[in-house]
């Protein structure tokens, strides 16, 4: 027996090891590499010698609401934890993407172009940089690539400083901006220093309008100032709660904070009848730390809803989970609500890993619908429909584990963050919205594009991709797909598996696909080149369809399209009774392009129906077929 259970093993082992070489050949050059320098592995955990560099921000900014400007200081201590000698810095300017003449990938209208970030000085280890010195400095669409005086080695630090302004749109806000009505959310706001990491060394994609974030997790100390009545709602902590607000207002905020209801914290008309605030001309001050960004949102007149519930029944840690809106909202109200329901979710069901930061504010901008998400900030629209705007609070918050938590690069795999923030509210919003057929109308999208010109493989990169619906296809449809049907294949207990390694792997670093994917090969135990390869390199299309049928009913399913998907059919028999099959995509794992379904042999098949509408497929005219006896 023994002798038996070591040939198992061993033949089991193989399996691995073919799985995973095969991964192995199929790496570019520079991912190999970093697999081969040990910061990576095949067992899907970081490599013995992973690092990843970090920065502290000191932040001094200032809104103008009338002039719509944020004027800022800063002062950056950045460390260099890399086994490389660094011998120039690159900075993000996000607000460049309004520059004159910039590059951008959509259409912004020639009046809301302006001068993008315009720095009044830049200083390296106290000595301040010529910008406009070429020789010195390259200023791309949004980035600054600075030549370092005296290069940066493995273990040092060094020190940025800078003084800036810019505009804040209010003619074309991207996921950040002027809003009206005294509504600004602040993101992409700071001159940041870009990720540099073990795969490409510094990240120089520019920021065209696209694709969105890779950062490194960094601490942040930042006060904003604020004229009259403006508050304001950022990641971190507010450390000085008490000194702007009134003691009505910090008392109904540590009741919400205990509070397993949502409750109202202050009103707008508490606004306009000056119970909210001490003071005018607030500075205020907040912390955090080990987070990938900084944002924040300032207005005036509104109403705040909040609560706090346990994430981690092991340590009772609690989360608040707030919502901002005005009078005017269409569903707002509810957003308080929703946004707890999304973090309970999130954290007992799917990921059911526990809500990671202190809070989720999310903030009403007015605009009819959207959301960006931010660290522990998310910028909403606000629309009618209830099921649109909940699905839309969901998805904003789940992207806290995907890019936030997981340190995922979007800029060249957004189906690393998208994908499952796309992925994750189909089981909630099937829970509390069934009307609204979630998964069915990614199905419906997905077969709209599927095996198109326009429809490029997950493993281009996202930056590269110049067609927008192409581009949504690429970074949320496909990828929920591809996450919700490895699911079906590998069953819910075991998928669970792979996705908590993953998490537990990853959370805090900067995960590429290569990691993904061993996770789960190492987690589930189990070869599965059959599906990432279909799914994630090639440009399978989902295309079943029913071959022929025999005459003692042996039904002939074929995978014409190569996408590995479950199997639904329903068979009518002619004495009125019906039998459906199901198959799971597991089926398709021994590398078969036909399975081959026995139906009752001692009925007669009149009408057989292949297929369901929360499963894709470009050609349902093969998917029914009415069977001929001789």
């Amino acid at each position: 027996m023994k002798k038996i259970f070591i040939i198992v093993l061993l033949a089991s082992m193989s399996q691995f090891l073919i799985a995973q070489n095969a991964l192995m050949q199929m790496m570019p050059y520079e991912i190999r590499q970093a697999y081969q320098n040990g910061t990576r592995s095949i067992s899907g955990n970081p490599g013995v010698n992973y690092w990843q560099n970090h920065a502290s921000y000191k932040i001094q900014a200032e809104l103008l609401p009338q002039e719509s400007v944020l004027k800022g200081e800063e002062t950056v201590t950045y460390f260099n934890n890399s086994p490389d000698t660094l011998k120039n810095i690159v900075v993000r300017l996000y607000p460049d993407i309004y520059k004159e003449g910039n590059a951008r990938q959509f259409s912004m209208g020639a009046d809301a172009i302006n001068k993008g970030t315009e720095i009044e000085w830049l200083k390296i280890n106290e000595q301040e940089i010529d910008i406009d010195n070429s020789r010195e400095v390259r200023r791309t669409p949004t980035n600054l690539i600075i030549t370092l005086k005296a290069p940066l080695v493995p273990g040092d630090s060094l020190l940025f400083e800078a003084k800036w302004q810019y505009e804040i749109s209010a003619l074309r806000p991207i996921r950040t901006g002027n809003y009206g009505n005294n509504k600004f959310f602040v993101a992409y706001w700071y001159p940041q220093i870009a990720v540099y990491d073990d795969i490409d060394g510094w990240d120089k994609i520019d920021y065209l309008g696209a694709v969105e974030y890779y950062n490194d997790f960094n601490d942040y100390e930042v006060v904003i100032k604020t004229p009259g009545d403006f508050m304001v709602w950022a990641t971190g902590t507010l450390e000085n709660e008490k000194e702007i607000y009134s003691k009505h207002v910090i008392k109904a905020l540590a009741e919400a904070r205990r509070s397993d209801e949502v409750m109202n914290i202050f009103t707008a008309g508490d606004c306009k009848k000056g119970k909210v605030l001490v003071k005018n001309n607030n500075s205020w001050k907040f912390t955090a730390s080990h987070v990938p960004d900084f944002s924040f949102a300032s207005t005036t007149l509104v109403n705040w809803d909040g609560s706090s519930l346990i994430v981690d029944e092991q340590t009772g840690r609690r989360v608040f989970v707030d919502a901002v809106y005005a009078d005017s909202s269409r569903t707002f109200e509810k957003t308080a609500d929703w946004a707890r329901k999304s973090v309970e979710y999130l954290s007992f069901k799917w990921p059911g890993f526990p809500f990671p930061y202190e809070h989720m504010t999310t903030f009403n901008n007015g605009r009819m619908g959207g959301g960006m998400e931010t660290p522990m900030m998310a910028n909403n629209g606000d629309p009618e429909n209830p099921a649109n705007a909940a699905g839309t609070v969901f998805h904003e918050i789940s992207h806290t584990y995907f890019p936030f938590f997981m340190g995922t690069n979007e800029r060249k795999y957004a189906w690393m963050d998208e994908g499952w923030a796309a992925n994750l509210p189909i089981g909630f919003m099937d829970e509390y919205f069934p009307d609204r057929n979630y998964l069915e109308r990614f199905v419906g999208s997905f077969e709209h594009m599927n095996g198109k010109e326009r429809e490029m493989t997950l493993m281009v990169l996202s930056n590269g991709l110049g067609s927008y619906d192409g581009y949504r296809i690429h970074a949320y449809v496909r990828p929920a797909l591809a996450y919700h049907f490895l699911r079906d294949a590998l069953g819910d207990s075991l998928f669970k598996v792979g996705l908590m390694r993953y998490i537990e792997n990853w959370n805090g670093k900067h995960p590429v696909p290569f990691d993904f994917f061993n996770c789960f090969v190492n987690a589930s135990e189990q070869r599965l080149l059959w599906f990432f390869k279909p799914w994630f390199f090639d440009k399978a299309v989902a295309d079943q369809g029913i071959k022929k049928v025999t005459m003692d009913n042996k039904m002939v399913i074929e995978n014409y399209g190569g996408l590995p998907l479950p199997i639904v059919l329903v068979c009518e028999y002619e004495d009125g009774t019906t039998e459906t099959f199901r198959e799971r995509t597991a089926v398709w794992a021994t590398g078969d392009h036909a399975v081959v379904l026995q139906a009752n042999p001692d009925k007669k098949l009149i009408k057989i129906v292949l297929g369901s509408d929360r499963i894709p497929d470009v050609n349902r005219e093969n998917n029914i077929i009415l069977p001929e006896y001789d």
